[in-house]
Order: C-alpha cells, then sequence, then structure tokens
C-alpha cells in the first residue's frame, strides 16, 4: 500500500482495482463470443462482424447495421406477402430501419451480445416494429369497435377511457 500527502493529511492508494474482477467477466464474456473461420450464411457473418466490433473494431457496426437492414428488408418483404399486406416501399424502408435501429441501440447501449441467432433477434425486432402499436392507435381502435366518438367526450371521460385503453391486453 502506497501513501501520498495531500493537503489533509495522507491518502492511502491501493495497489488493486476495485473493478478488475468485472473487468475480467467482461474480457471473458467477449472471448466467448462465437467466431466462424469460414463463415457460411448471414448469420455466421453477423456473428463474425460482432466478435470484430467486441474485439476493438467498432467500424464493424456500419457493417452490422448494414447487413441487418438487407436482412430486415427480407423479412418484411416475407411477412408482407404472406399476410397480404401492402405497404410503400418508403414504408417497408422506415420498419426496416426502425428494426435495426433497436438492435444497434441495445449494441450500443447495453451492450447487447447474442451467442446463437442474430436471425432470430432481428425477426423479433421486425414484428416488434411492424405489429406493435402505440398508445394512441390502441386508443383508436377502442373508439372505433365501441363506437364512441372521443372527441366529443368531457376531459373526465377522455382521461377515464384512456385508463380502460391502458388495461387491456393487446388482441
Amino acid at each position: 500500500m502506497n501513501r501520498e500527502e495531500t493537503e489533509c493529511g495522507f491518502q492511502y492508494l491501493l495497489d488493486f482495482d476495485f473493478f478488475e474482477q468485472e473487468k475480467q467477466e467482461e474480457k471473458k464474456e467477449i472471448d466467448d463470443l462465437p467466431f466462424f473461420e469460414k463463415p457460411e450464411n448471414d448469420n455466421q457473418r453477423l456473428m463474425n462482424l460482432q466478435y470484430e466490433y467486441y474485439h476493438g473494431r467498432t467500424e464493424k457496426l456500419d457493417k452490422i447495421f448494414l447487413l441487418l437492414l438487407e436482412i430486415a428488408r427480407k423479412i418484411i418483404s416475407k411477412e408482407a406477402k404472406e399476410k397480404k399486406l401492402i405497404f410503400s416501399r418508403d414504408h417497408k424502408e422506415e420498419l426496416a430501419i426502425d428494426s435495426v435501429s433497436l438492435v444497434i441501440e441495445q449494441i450500443l447501449k447495453n451492450k447487447l451480445k447474442i451467442r446463437t441467432s442474430f436471425i432470430a433477434y432481428i425477426y423479433l425486432q421486425v414484428k416488434k416494429t411492424m405489429y406493435s402499436k402505440t398508445k394512441a392507435e390502441k386508443l383508436e381502435d377502442y373508439c372505433i369497435k365501441n363506437n364512441v366518438d372521443f372527441f366529443t367526450l368531457s376531459e373526465d371521460e377522455k382521461r377515464s377511457m384512456k385508463m380502460i385503453v391502458e388495461t387491456f391486453k393487446e388482441e
């Protein structure tokens, strides 16, 4: 243990890092990420890009974004075709970008590390982007279904209607 004199007396400097164990666990987590010598599909290419990103090659995040965007576009097109949904080209692109942005945000904010399937994760984000409704959309659907003219209600009735809609689970 070292000590250093300061204005208020002596400050003792400890010879160990309180965060050492946390850093070691993070390093182990990164080293354990899958890597494929010869990637055979998009999922394996994404895994390799993730591996490189977490090993200091931050420019790989751009490539992750672009590959995920390509995959999201395919998922949206297939889903629209299967469900007979009609989207403009711009709306499809917006959905794809929103879906991929959710994944990138998780990587940047929460250090998301995917160990099995990027494709499954982007698929879930696409579904979330395509089908989740805002509170306003849920309220509108409820009013239409129950023949309620929301705009003629008093402020108290509007608040009460919003509370009712928020407690319902999406059908």
